[in-house]
């Protein structure tokens, strides 16, 4: 519970920062379209990309908060409500940070989809407003992360609640999801070597182009077919409304794109090409990444296994929006295009050997006192 602790004393200071960024991002984004400001607009989107980083933090540490609270012997119901509604709004701004990355004030969409965007952004911040409203809910009306004993509680938690906390994953269970893990992270060591071959330039350049758009669009249809052994197609245990599925499945459907949309990217000629994929593969490491804090195991949420699950979702999560960070900064500063590739295959290797080394529960490098 240390590592819980740890992390949990961190959320109620976090959550505060997104908020404000995300609200003054809308403003200014609605400020640089009216009146034709650059400057407001490029803050706009720096404020957005940094508002949803925000908004990563604040949901990983909720985890633990979340745990910590369950353990205090807090309301799971209400908890359940905080945590979905930050769930959906979490991945609505991940998605619309992406979209917003493509309206820059210089290109010939902006104007045109502008307006759309500002709107998406309005009406989630309302899911936003919510989410916070929730959160404090829990902690004026349950007590949760009040330093109080549990006989004084406002509103005890339930036998229902109280069971789900010995709540433990089958072996079954934990051996499916290393294997999962372990493919994919040979599936990502793929696309460092597939970047590394693109990067020195060897033989047969216009074939390699077709490798990375072929390994994410078949590693997307086998998760999505893969991805729960209890969940469709492979089993009807857990419906596709589960949190932990439905992101298995949406992430799926993510690298399905992406691999398409890299596909159709490389017919264009050869610098429209590099840039293309460039942009593409930032946004697929900025979303998935970005998910990835979002990430959620439903089936023991507050055994020691999530707790330590949860930290290897910050670490994969804070290298895959690193490869995003870089592959970004290529596509604003392309003189430095080897440098950029560089550190994009490091990071992807490294990713691969976190993924590869991936067991269920806390990794190697942390000692939890349960």
């Amino acid at each position: 519970m240390e590592v819980s602790k740890f992390f949990a004393q961190w959320h109620p200071v976090l959550v505060h920062f997104p908020i404000a960024f995300l609200y003054f991002a809308v403003f200014l984004d609605l400020f640089g379209y009216l009146t034709k400001n650059t400057k407001a607009a490029w803050a706009g989107l720096v404020l957005t990309a940094a508002g949803t980083v925000g908004l990563m933090m604040a949901f990983i540490t909720g985890n633990y908060a979340e745990i910590v609270a369950a353990h205090q012997q807090i309301q799971q119901k209400p908890i359940g409500d905080h945590e979905a509604w930050a769930t959906a709004t979490s991945w609505t701004f991940i998605l619309l940070t992406g979209w917003r990355s493509y309206l820059k004030p210089e290109t010939p969409s902006y104007r045109k989809n502008m307006p759309m965007f500002i709107l998406a952004a309005a009406l989630t911040l309302g899911c936003l407003t919510v989410t916070g409203y929730k959160g404090g809910r829990l902690v004026y009306d349950h007590a949760a992360g009040v330093n109080i004993a549990t006989s004084a509680l406002p509103k005890p938690a339930t036998p229902q609640d109280l069971a789900n906390l010995s709540l433990m994953n089958s072996q079954d269970e934990l051996d499916y999801s290393g294997m999962m893990h372990h493919v994919f992270g040979w599936l990502t060591l793929g696309l460092a070597l597939w970047q590394g071959y693109q990067h020195f330039n060897l033989p047969g350049q216009e074939k390699a182009r077709a490798l990375g758009p072929i390994m994410l669009t078949g590693g997307g249809i086998f998760l999505m077919i893969c991805s729960d052994w209890d969940a469709w197609p492979l089993g009807d245990t857990l419906p596709i409304t589960d949190p932990e599925v439905l992101f298995h499945k949406i992430l799926a459907t993510i690298m399905i794109f992406f691999g398409i949309g890299m596909n159709l990217a490389r017919r264009r000629p050869k610098g429209e090409v590099n840039s293309l994929q460039s942009h593409l593969l930032a946004i697929l490491a900025l979303v998935g990444g970005g998910m990835l804090f979002t990430h959620v195991h439903t089936g023991a949420p507050f055994s020691t296994t999530a707790m330590g699950v949860y930290v290897q979702h910050f670490v994969v999560g804070c290298l895959a929006l690193a490869c995003g960070g870089v592959k970004m900064m290529e596509t604003v500063k392309p003189e430095y295009k080897k440098l950029w590739d560089r550190c994009w295959i490091v990071l992807l290797i490294i990713i691969a050997i976190n993924l590869i080394w991936y067991v269920e529960g806390f990794p190697w490098y942390i000692h939890n006192e349960a």
